[in-house]
């Protein structure tokens, strides 16, 4: 028996190392790890809208313009970005190659976030306020504050109803 004895320790340690493999679980972090809001666009009845027409939205930064959807016909959401740096950001809506233009504002907080440890920090956001410019948008309506991962509705634009 003692002949075999490292042979046994060796096996016994290959056990363990197998067990403390398997023991571990891999985190699920987020594939995209990019925090973004959503919009979804609405008439003044509360229905889901489609905007007739191409729209563009670029978001207007300090550091540069950032071109967040590119003349994206019968458009119905938006997904958006908010700034790590800045407390408010400004959307500009192009309607039809410029024919129309709105303009929103997005005030938020920026709330650093540790996800875990595997998957580092993130930066959640809260909005605080939103308002806009009335030449094509009735209204905005912040329908959930918290900008994280769950990709919920933040922001519903309201247009005015057609009939």
């Amino acid at each position: 028996m003692h002949r075999y004895r490292h042979i046994v320790y060796a096996m016994s340690k290959l056990l363990c190392l197998a067990v403390s493999i398997a023991a571990c679980s891999s985190e699920d972090c987020p594939i995209n790890n990019t925090v973004a809001g959503k919009m979804v666009f609405y008439d003044q009845k509360n229905r889901p809208v489609v905007i007739n027409g191409i729209l563009s939205v670029s978001v207007m930064r300090p550091q540069g313009d950032s071109v967040v959807l590119n003349q994206k016909s019968n458009a119905s959401e938006l997904v958006f970005p908010l700034s790590y740096t800045h407390e408010t950001d400004t959307f500009v809506f192009d309607y039809n190659g410029g024919m129309v233009y709105d303009t929103l504002y997005i005030s938020h907080t920026n709330s650093p976030t540790l996800v875990s440890v595997a998957c580092g920090t993130a930066m959640y956001h809260s909005i605080t306020k939103a308002h806009c410019t009335r030449h094509m948008i009735d209204t905005l309506i912040i329908k959930s504050a918290e900008v994280n991962y769950d990709e919920r509705e933040n922001i519903q634009v309201i247009y005015p109803t057609a009939d």
